[in-house]
């Protein structure tokens, strides 16, 4: 279970983290 749980967690991280990534090149585009 608690396996199961951490493989949640990187998901959920890696969803964010793309998140992010995308918000940061929107800006760098917008800058340039």
């Amino acid at each position: 279970m608690f396996k199961e749980k951490r493989m949640t967690d990187c998901r959920y991280l890696i969803k964010r983290a793309i998140k992010i990534i995308i918000a940061v090149l929107q800006l760098i585009l917008l800058f340039l």
